[in-house]
């Protein structure tokens, strides 16, 4: 009985807020971000560096098959591109307060970069300055799947 009773005042209160000390109502809309930052913009399998004014406690990344984000120092953030598309950063101080809130976007802007499309299927290449096959998301499995394991075996 004490827990039905204990969820209908939390379903009840929620919606309302609660009171402050004073008996006062307290917020539950967050403030804007303090600084402005980005969009973020990266190529895929490239960082970039993001810098805030103020020093950074934590982050959170919308989704981290998308991008990385890895903290190199108070202020500063290195953000990988891992797939093609966007997601959300937000960054935090050490007062738990929202300091930065910025998209981030994926993209492919290699320069040199070329697609061949053969019977529906995309085949990359890097055209700098001959042309190579460069397998990317996207491409065609079976000349993405053995590009990635040629190089694979060459690391080991």
């Amino acid at each position: 009985m004490k827990r039905v009773c204990l969820a209908a005042i939390l379903a009840f209160s929620a919606p309302a807020g609660f009171a402050d000390t004073t008996g006062g109502h307290v917020s539950q809309v967050l403030e804007a971000p303090e600084q402005q930052v980005g969009p973020v913009v990266v190529q895929l399998s490239e960082s970039v560096p993001v810098f805030v004014d103020r020093p950074i406690a934590g982050v959170s990344v919308g989704s981290s098959f998308i991008a990385n984000v890895t903290v190199h120092d108070a202020n500063t953030l290195l953000v990988t591109g891992r797939s093609y598309g966007s997601t959300s950063l937000h960054i935090i101080d050490n007062r738990g307060n929202v300091i930065v809130e910025t998209p981030i976007h994926v993209v492919n802007g290699a320069p040199g970069q070329l697609v061949v499309n053969r019977g529906g299927a995309d085949f990359s290449m890097s055209c700098m300055p001959n042309c190579q096959a460069a397998p990317n998301i996207g491409d065609q499995t079976d000349y993405f799947d053995a590009l990635v394991e040629q190089s694979q075996s060459i690391a080991r």
